[in-house]
């Protein structure tokens, strides 16, 4: 442990409850903590993962609001408790120490945590293809959940070629009839699936994508060996998803065999005193709601822990 005179040194600030994101679940932990009383601090670096959205679906009272609209409202709301604050800082590390948890972040700002939420969410790693970042979030998408009421009904492809694409074809297939699948190269599907795929009028392209053009009327996907295919968007199955776990790594918390942080139906991490929420809590079901879900159940059980704490002693 460090001596009592560098904490001095370094004016640490002392916390309830620090939040690792600033996003759908970090800013649902904070209401929950702020109408507890609890001093938070939210760190937030600005760059969700939707943020090259134009709207965000799903969204109870909010469908169709622009991602970072949503998050506007969110912090507007978080002013009316003043116990809280938004930090625009990145926590660079993280460790346990006696009294809490220890952080530091980009700016040179200290901090110990009775609590730690981590809501530090993932990045998508797309493949590479010219042009498809530019398109991300727009006409290029990745859940029919999050876009597929605006396509249904058109001229669609799909960029894929493992098992949770077959699986993504199935549910795209409910909007969009007219669905080509390009495997880019690579086809994983199984003679049974692609039959399958046959029967239902589905194309199967295996020649790699080079490269995918905005249009006026959709895109185009040029392939390499100079086809074009118009459509009116594409569905694309990320590389990986890019979980953002280096704080957890470095306070000892499990990680799922996908990457994403461990917890339990409380979001509690293998560490006590460590929870996480949003997409980086969970393997799969990434949206707007579940996000902000899980960190109104991480910020009530921080505090459901700390007035525990505080009433024995």
């Amino acid at each position: 442990m460090l001596p009592a005179y560098f904490y001095c040194m370094k004016n640490i600030q002392q916390l309830d409850v620090a939040i690792v994101g600033g996003a759908s679940a970090g800013l649902a932990a904070a209401l929950i903590l702020g109408r507890s009383i609890r001093k938070t601090v939210v760190f937030d670096t600005g760059e969700p993962r939707n943020k090259p959205a134009a709207r965000a679906h799903n969204v109870f009272t909010r469908d169709g609001v622009s991602p970072l609209e949503i998050l506007h409202i969110g912090r507007e709301q978080l002013k009316a408790y003043p116990s809280v604050t938004i930090a625009q800082d990145k926590v660079i590390s993280a460790a346990k120490e006696e009294g809490g948890f220890r952080l530091e972040t980009a700016s040179g700002e200290s901090y110990i945590a009775r609590k730690v939420i981590l809501a530090t969410g993932v990045k998508d790693i797309l493949p590479e293809i010219k042009g498809i970042h530019a398109l991300w979030g727009d006409k290029v998408v990745h859940c029919p959940y999050c876009h597929g009421w605006e396509m249904k009904d058109t001229p669609m492809a799909l960029i894929g070629n493992d098992d949770m694409a077959y699986h993504l074809i199935t549910t795209i297939y409910n909007l969009n009839k007219d669905l080509t699948v390009f495997t880019n190269g690579q086809c994983a599907f199984s003679a049974e699936q692609q039959a399958k795929l046959q029967q239902r009028g589905i194309g199967l392209i295996e020649t790699p994508v080079t490269a995918v053009e905005d249009a006026a009327d959709g895109i185009r996907l040029i392939l390499a060996d100079g086809m074009v295919h118009h459509k009116h968007g594409a569905y694309v199955r990320a590389v990986r998803m890019e979980y953002h776990t280096a704080l957890a790594v470095q306070l000892g918390c499990e990680l799922e065999e996908a990457g994403s942080v461990k917890v339990d139906e409380f979001q509690q991490t293998t560490i006590p005193g460590v929870f996480a929420a949003g997409d980086v809590a969970h393997p799969m079901f990434h949206q707007v709601m579940a996000a902000a879900a899980g960190g109104l159940k991480a910020g009530g059980m921080c505090n459901g822990q700390m007035v525990a704490e505080d009433f024995e002693k």
